[in-house]
């Protein structure tokens, strides 16, 4: 490995670092909105007559929280700021950018501190409280566990999907 490329790859590790430090320490990526699956029509039963389909439970906005966070993870950065508001988005390529790690976008975002979170072994155990839950708008508490860092999140449902619309940090490690 030349000497520029081992430059190269020190730089990506600690940039990664850094902005694993100012995710963790405020707020945390956004997540993607999922794509409904069409459902399959009702199949007619022996006697002819629709049988009806099973009525899908919504899922709750702990779930959504997770499918977001599980997404950011991965990464699958489009899913994952689908999940996020546009204003959620610039507020965190703001704090990104002060702590000068500017980023272009979102997806940009999401992939950097997916790739952050694996370098420094950090994993996505979470605690949830759900403080307040409607059928279109929650609160949540959430502590990662492994960092102790902990906030509010505030979720609005948009169809099947819950969709972040802020985070903040009150406590942490």
């Amino acid at each position: 490995m030349s000497a520029s490329s081992l430059v190269i790859r020190v730089s990506r590790s600690v940039a990664a670092i850094a902005l694993a430090a100012v995710v963790l320490s405020g707020c945390a990526p956004a997540a993607s909105e999922a794509t409904p699956s069409p459902s399959a029509p009702a199949a007619p039963s022996a006697s002819g007559t629709p049988t009806p389909e099973p009525t899908v439970e919504p899922v709750g906005a702990e779930q959504g929280f997770r499918t977001w966070l599980e997404l950011s993870r991965i990464p699958d950065a489009p899913a994952a700021c689908a999940l996020m508001t546009p204003a959620l988005i610039e507020k965190m390529l703001a704090e990104v950018a002060a702590s000068g790690m500017p980023m272009s976008s979102c997806e940009e975002m999401i992939a950097l501190t997916a790739e952050a979170y694996r370098a420094t072994g950090t994993d996505a155990e979470v605690s949830i409280a759900v403080q307040e839950e409607t059928a279109t708008a929650a609160t949540l508490f959430v502590t990662y566990v492994s960092s102790g860092k902990c906030g509010t999140v505030v979720m609005e449902r948009a169809g099947d999907d819950w969709i972040l619309t802020e985070q903040s940090e009150v406590c942490g490690a």
